[in-house]
């Protein structure tokens, strides 16, 4: 029993040593390959510093970044291919021999632990300034400005453009709207109110001595006069229409209904050549000129009450 536990501690112990040996072993054949593209550069200049870790298979590294100082600035950090090296880009901001650091090399535990630092060498890159005299003794010339054109915005042309259009077409409705407005008032002016143009025309029918073609004129002068008023088509009604629709007119029911018959009655003399009396015809055009007068007034009080 204690002869087989034994046994297992023993190579359990030549286990560990052996990997450990192998771990020595991978660490000695190690080795890192570092260099430089060149030694010498002017300020500005971009300076790439190569790392290679050779002979590393098997073993977990890490490149860690490389921190910018005064003289210089990391510009980019590239990585090799498998993970076995990284390129940086150094640009130097000063002159003289500058040095770049030693970059250390990290070998990680199986727990990403830091177990081995490696170090590279460091390199001294010498670096000159860009003007030739650097004493200042001999100043350059100073040179003329450049004239610089100022660059076409088709935007703003565009912009512009839309703008005196909206701005011309908003005249346009201005003016236009102007003269539709002096237009209503001259045609206001000439053409006279509907109830004066009705009163006009009973005048003119007075002198008619055919009784029918009076008849005729007179129905025409009260449905123009009511229509032009109140804007119902009475021209094109009936009178059978208007007395149906009688409820859509406007007018004091007295007036309405006399108006009514009266079209009843010029209908039977224009259609059923019914005579009427002889003081009849003067009474109707009278009953008119009345009609005309009391519709007009009560329809302009009605259009002050409800404004």
């Amino acid at each position: 029993m204690y002869y087989r536990l034994f046994r297992y501690f023993f190579s359990l112990v030549c286990i560990l040593f052996v990997i450990g040996c192998r771990k020595d072993s991978q660490i000695e054949s190690f080795h890192i390959k570092a260099e430089v593209d060149t030694t010498k550069a002017t300020i500005g200049d971009i300076v790439s510093l190569r790392i290679i870790a050779e002979e590393s298979d098997g073993l977990h590294l890490s490149f860690p970044d490389m921190e910018d100082s005064e003289f210089f600035e990391i510009r980019k950090k590239q990585y090799l291919k498998k993970g076995k090296g990284v390129v940086f880009n150094i640009v130097f901001w000063d002159t003289g021999r500058l040095e770049i650091p030693p970059y250390p090399i990290e070998i990680m535990k199986a727990d990403n632990t830091v177990d081995y630092i490696m170090e590279t060498d460091p390199f001294f890159i010498t670096v000159y300034s860009t003007i030739k005299n650097s004493d200042g003794k001999n100043l350059k010339p100073i040179k003329e400005p450049v004239p610089v054109t100022t660059p076409i915005s088709y935007r703003k042309i565009i912009l512009s453009i839309a703008f005196l259009l909206l701005f011309g077409y908003m005249v346009y409705l201005w003016t236009r709207r102007i003269q539709i407005e002096k237009r209503k008032e001259i045609i206001q002016n000439i053409i006279p109110p509907p109830y004066e143009e009705a009163l006009d025309s009973l005048e003119l029918i007075r002198k008619v001595c055919d009784v029918k073609k009076f008849y005729v004129e007179l129905s025409y002068i009260l449905r123009k006069y009511v229509e032009s008023s109140i804007y119902i088509k009475t021209l094109e009604m009936t009178t059978e229409e208007i007395d149906s629709y009688s409820s859509l007119i406007q007018m004091e029911t007295y007036l309405l209904k006399e108006w009514i018959e009266l079209l009843k009655r010029s209908d039977l003399i224009k259609y059923a050549k019914q005579i009427p009396e002889e003081n009849k015809r003067e009474n109707d055009l009278e009953w008119s000129r009345q009609f005309i007068t009391s519709t007009n007034n009560y329809w302009r009080n009605l259009q002050v009450g409800m404004s």
